[in-house]
């Protein structure tokens, strides 16, 4: 694994506000209204991460890419500001654990059009979405809040997992290691891997190494292999990628709306 040219490093600040309009004044936030600034939007869900990872995974990379988009959006000379991280989300598959708090459809749906009702009504006229919750229901909400809101609001909301624009000279993502223990959807290799670079407190080593394949949810709550997450050596690669995919998808969706 390497690191990085764009500064990406282990986390030491493990507030989830940082560097957001949580910790902005009203004038600062008007600012970036006046500076066209576009609003990052991180979507996860507090739910169980196997017996390895404590609940807040889905919520600290939906953050730090958003922490890190931003960043990179500059370099292209464009805005953003991060909206506080919304981490009410719907998981049917592992509601059944202790500590996953899945969240009525309906209740998800009103309160994203809620969130981009206030920054609506504040001036602001983009938002990209970051989810990083794979649950089928929870995208669905999010697919219609956004097309609800194109109903009764001037504001625009773009969900960047499923936004489909050219780009030019898009990045190389890096192949699929070999060998990977499929599937792999929940606490398995790869996200074990993701939150272990990032944030390595957060990973219990010892038991994930003992950890067998699992290829469903149950009965420890992940699906794949946790056991192998060091295998993997191309998580810093695959992000610097999806970071520079994402950027130049906004840029073209800026430039279109010009």
């Amino acid at each position: 694994m390497s690191w990085s040219r764009l500064g990406i490093e282990r986390e030491t600040d493990f507030s989830i506000f940082t560097d957001t309009m949580v910790e902005m004044t009203w004038l600062e936030v008007e600012d970036e209204v006046k500076n066209n600034s576009i609003v990052l939007l991180p979507i996860g869900i507090i739910e169980e991460h196997g017996p390895h990872m404590d609940l807040s995974p889905d919520a600290y990379i939906a953050y730090l890419f958003c922490k890190y988009l931003k960043k990179k959006l500059l370099t292209k000379n464009l805005r953003a500001i991060i909206a506080p991280p919304f981490y009410w989300g719907v998981s049917n598959d592992v509601k059944k654990y202790p500590g996953t708090f899945s969240v009525r459809p309906e209740t998800m749906k009103s309160l994203l059009i809620d969130i981009y009702t206030s920054l609506d009504s504040w001036g602001f006229k983009n938002i990209f979405i970051v989810n990083s919750h794979g649950d089928g229901t929870h995208k669905e909400m999010i697919r219609k809040s956004i097309e609800e809101t194109k109903e009764s609001s001037s504001i625009n909301v773009y969900n960047l997992e499923t936004l489909d624009v050219s780009v030019e000279n898009p990045p190389l993502f890096p192949k699929p290691r070999e060998g990977r223990y499929q599937p792999d959807y929940h606490a398995g290799a790869i996200e074990t891997a993701c939150m272990y670079t990032f944030y390595p407190h957060k990973v219990n080593v010892d038991v994930a190494k003992e950890l067998k394949p699992q290829n469903s949810f149950h009965p420890l709550g992940y699906c794949g292999d946790p056991s192998n997450f060091d295998l993997e050596k191309d998580i810093i690669e695959y992000f610097e990628a999806d970071l520079e995919n994402d950027s130049l998808k906004i840029d073209a969706v800026l430039r279109k709306k010009d």
